[in-house]
């Protein structure tokens, strides 16, 4: 020891050379071999003789475990010089290694939260592994080469090379730390301990040693036999041990099945995850972990298992068949039809020898459904008799015969089969001919009309079609014709497709509703209508729900001009069925074609219905004649029944479907021309309600403003004042136009309240001298009896703008004022009124002078000068009304007014004969 100690001492008078010592790199050889390390001992008398300051000296930090590769670096031959890059492929992914190791404070960190409780050994496990699993990993790769070029799914079968680039190899690897010889020393101290009874001992020894190296397996395996009385904590000591050395199966499965003694199914997947890593070809551990993540409900997650373990098994593995044709299965029924074909070609690559014409149909099925013919039809003919021959320039016959291509490959110099892909250099629009035998499956037969169908080449496709529906019983390959049919449909092939559907629709197998529906829609695409009418009236029958058919039916009969018929098939029992806003909205259009008004109006309102809210009594109005937004509203709306104790929502509403619905236009001119109708038909209440539940509706938000004159008009009609004037008196403070105070004055004559007054005052002191206002606060004061107010506000107007109808007005007001039982001037007030009248007549003018003639022997009428009103009532009836009468009669013309006001005064004057002349001349219909 000392003479081997002089020889690698370090000389004390040359520091430099100590320092390079120390620091000198770690050098391993292809061996992986780790040069000792010499440690010198110094007694008390050799420090003594140094001249050092012992107070200089603070306590050593522990040197950092040197990490030692479980596998070999394989390096390179070659030097590294300036004019040298390295490759950016391995530098980012040596950057990326040591990004995603956690330093020694977290893992103890981890560590301490799993054994506390404070985290699952799940979330432990995948805490640690800061990159992503190795099964997601490789599952993800796979799939994205054979995503990105199918043609490489060959290569799945090949043993994974090393990744060579640039004269550099790259292998991956897992890293794990080793005690250092003290450190196994004391490891070793302690399992004697254990075994001598000393436990505490033991348990301290494990426990320095975990602080010093946290990573290291062997004392987490002690503790773990330390506190097998404890079950629980041995079993998460057990664990990190197993996660720190993973590699042993066996142990994993052990653990696994001590976590489902302790009912945590979530971590014995994880422990046969773990086991499956360690030994990835084992089928029992797939079989194990699956049957935990079906009764834990991760269905995905047991399909993916599968799939990583075909990848994993070597080719010819009989396991692979098996469990490629479940997965694919499976991936059918959740329609994945990229992972299915993805598990069949993966049994294509790595069994080609034990391939079946079972396999054959299964992939030629999904290759067909995911559109890749040509590649479909390469397989077929691979695996079959069937022949193929190119035009000049690609002649080849290609045949079940045919020698394979073999290319050399340069990294393994293994030979490698092509396989039929996507991107073979052949294009099959330049098939010349082709022959299916006889004693090719019908099944595969059947596949191969459909790809010569969808490649455009129907008519080499004739021939075996005719032997198809020929020779075949459609009672056994009635499926085999439907697919071949819909293919001829694709390719608007519909009277060749007819030749297989007939026999379908003959049979008692196949005389279903779908296949009918194919047949109707052939006959419908050759113009043959009676035909397709039947066959529709078919699908009807055997699926009265099959709202297509008759969609298409009733398409037919309008055609025909059937509409009865067509609004027959259209009906939808609201209460069992759910309905269809395209066929209700024909439906109701058909209805009002047909003048059925009644039907009309109720299919209208239910179409409606379905983004309104029904307006269940009128106290429902209150919550809509107002001037918000629809959101307001149907909040105004939802409270105030919910007030009542009543649902918002109607119980046992109709149920729409999410289809095809009209465009918001055609419907919202549906809800105008159901406006008029009901108009039209006088149904002034159902105008009102249809309108107002309009209002309701989100989907005409932008047509507020119309629906909200629509309500205000319906009011009117209906004479409900109340919410009339709600709706038109915010019209008026939006906009005080003349056409607006209008229908304000209208809802006011008919209203039974006296609100509009309060609102009148409080716009006076708002408005100019002039207004329409103060003329209705004038009216206001002329029919509450208080004439002098009237008086006053219309001689004011008078002065500043004269008009007729303000003269008009101030007779009227002083005739009220003279026929009053004590006035004070009462033949002054009849003088004024008169006076006021003749003013009347000269501002109405030759336009108006019918009406002129007819107020001014009213008042006459009115005051008991019977002779004078006789005069100008028989004005009425002999001069010319004018041309603006002559054209609104029905509306503007007063003949039939001043003649029975006549026959009147002669029924007071008991002149009988000439009282029934003016009745019989002028009113008498």
């Amino acid at each position: 020891m000392e003479s081997d100690a002089s020889e690698e001492s370090v000389d004390a008078d040359t520091p430099e050379k100590a320092t390079m010592d120390v620091n000198s790199e770690l050098i391993i050889s292809d061996n992986s071999t780790v040069a000792p390390v010499i440690i010198e001992e110094l007694d008390e008398d050799a420090i003594s003789m140094m001249d050092v300051d012992m107070s200089e000296f603070v306590e050593a930090k522990a040197l950092p475990i040197q990490e030692v590769e479980v596998e070999n670096v394989i390096i390179p031959n070659f030097a590294l010089t300036s004019s040298h890059n390295l490759n950016k492929d391995v530098v980012m992914d040596t950057d990326l290694d040591q990004d995603m190791l956690l330093t020694a404070d977290e893992e103890d960190r981890l560590t301490k939260q799993f054994l506390n409780g404070e985290l699952t050994f799940c979330e432990y496990s995948s805490k640690m592994d800061q990159d992503v699993e190795m099964e997601m990993t490789e599952n993800n790769t796979v799939r994205r080469n054979a995503g990105t070029d199918r043609v490489t799914v060959q290569k799945l079968a090949e043993p994974k090379a090393s990744k060579v680039t640039s004269g550099q190899q790259v292998r991956q690897r897992r890293k794990r730390r080793i005690l250092p010889q003290v450190l196994q020393g004391l490891m070793g101290e302690a399992n004697v301990r254990f075994a001598k009874g000393e436990v505490e001992i033991a348990e301290q020894m494990c426990m320095e040693i975990i602080r010093q190296v946290p990573s290291a397996s062997e004392p987490f395996q002690t503790l773990a036999m330390i506190y097998e009385n404890d079950q629980k904590k041995s079993l998460q000591f057990a664990l990190i041990a197993a996660y720190l050395n993973p590699r042993d199966a066996e142990q994993w499965v052990r653990l696994a099945n001590l976590s489902l003694e302790n009912d945590d199914i979530k971590q014995a997947i994880t422990c046969y995850s773990k086991a499956i890593q360690a030994s990835p070809k084992c089928v029992e551990l797939y079989d194990r972990r699956a049957q935990l993540q079906e009764s834990n409900g991760d269905r995905k997650g047991q399909l993916r298992g599968y799939l990583k373990l075909i990848h994993q098994l070597d080719p010819g593995d009989q396991h692979i068949i098996k469990y490629a044709k479940e997965l694919t299965q499976e991936y059918i029924k959740e329609n994945n039809n990229e992972q299915a074909l993805e598990a069949m070609e993966i049994l294509f690559a790595k069994c080609p020898d034990l391939i079946t014409l079972e396999e054959v149909n299964i992939i030629t099925e999904l290759l067909i459904t995911l559109k890749q013919f040509k590649r479909c039809l390469d397989l077929l003919v691979k695996y079959t008799s069937i022949r193929i021959q190119y035009k000049e320039g690609a002649d080849r016959e290609v045949g079940n015969d045919r020698m394979r291509k073999l290319e050399k490959t340069e990294e393994s110099g293994k030979l490698k089969e092509e396989l039929p892909c996507q991107s073979d250099h052949r294009d099959t629009n330049d098939i010349e001919w082709c022959d299916v035998p006889d004693d090719v499956a019908v099944d595969l037969r059947a596949k191969t009309l459909v790809i010569l169908i969808e490649l455009n080449h129907v008519r080499l496709a004739d021939e075996f079609l005719s032997r198809l529906y020929m020779r075949e019983d459609p009672e056994c390959s009635g499926d085999l014709f439907l697919d071949v049919a819909e293919a001829l449909m694709s390719k608007n092939e519909f009277q060749r497709a007819l030749n297989l559907l007939d026999p379908l629709v003959k049979s008692t197998r196949y005389n279903l509703a779908g296949v009918w529906l194919k047949h109707a829609e052939c006959w419908a695409a050759c113009n043959d209508l009676d035909k397709a009418v039947t066959s529709y009236e078919a699908v009807r029958e055997l699926s009265p729900q099959h709202l297509g058919a008759r969609l298409a039916l009733a398409k037919l009969y309008i055609e025909k001009r059937r509409y009865d018929e067509a609004i027959q098939v259209l009906y939808q029992d609201p209460e069992y069925e759910i309905l269809d806003p395209n066929a209700v909205y024909q439906r109701t259009v058909l209805l009002y074609k047909m003048e059925r008004y009644e039907e009309y109006l109720s299919s209208g309102m239910l179409l409606l219905s379905r983004h309104c809210v029904r307006i269940r009594i009128k106290d429902d109005l209150n919550s809509l004649a107002r001037p918000t937004g629809v959101r307001q509203r149907l909040e105004s709306l939802r409270n105030n029944r919910r007030t009542f104790g009543e649902n918002f929502e109607d119980e046992n509403a109709p149920a729409f479907s999410n289809s095809a619905e009209p465009s918001k236009e055609d419907e919202f001119q549906l809800f105008l021309q159901m406006c008029e109708q009901a108009y039209k038909l006088k149904k002034h209440g159902f105008l009102q309600r249809i309108c107002f539940t309009a209002l309701t509706s989100k989907r005409f938000i932008k047509c507020n403003d119309h629906i909200t004159f629509l309500c205000l008009i319906s009011c009117i009609h209906n004479n409900d004042s109340f919410y009339g004037y709600n709706i038109v008196r915010e019209f008026v403070r939006e906009c005080p136009s003349s056409n607006w105070w209008n229908l304000l004055n209208i809802i006011i004559q008919k209203a039974e309240d006296l609100r509009h007054n309060r609102f009148i005052m409080r716009l006076l002191g708002r408005e100019d001298v002039f207004t329409y206002l103060h003329i209705m606060h004038a009216n206001n004061c002329l029919v509450s009896g208080t004439y002098k107010y009237a008086l006053n506000s219309y001689i004011s107007l008078f002065k500043v703008a004269p008009s007729a109808l303000l003269a008009l007005l101030i007779g009227v007001t002083q005739l009220q004022m003279a026929c009053q039982k004590s006035p004070a001037k009462k033949n002054q007030l009849l003088i004024q009124a008169l006076a006021f009248f003749k003013k009347y007549m000269q501002l109405r003018g030759d336009e108006g002078k019918q009406e002129a003639y007819y107020n001014t022997a009213r008042a006459f009428h009115q005051i008991g000068l019977l002779s004078t009103a006789i005069h100008f009532y028989k004005l009425i009836l002999e001069e010319d009304p004018g041309d603006l009468v002559k054209q609104n009669a029905n509306l503007l013309d007063l003949r039939k007014e001043a003649a029975f006001n006549l026959h009147l005064i002669y029924l007071q004057s008991e002149n009988q004969l000439l009282a029934r002349m003016y009745l019989e001349n002028y009113i008498t219909i």
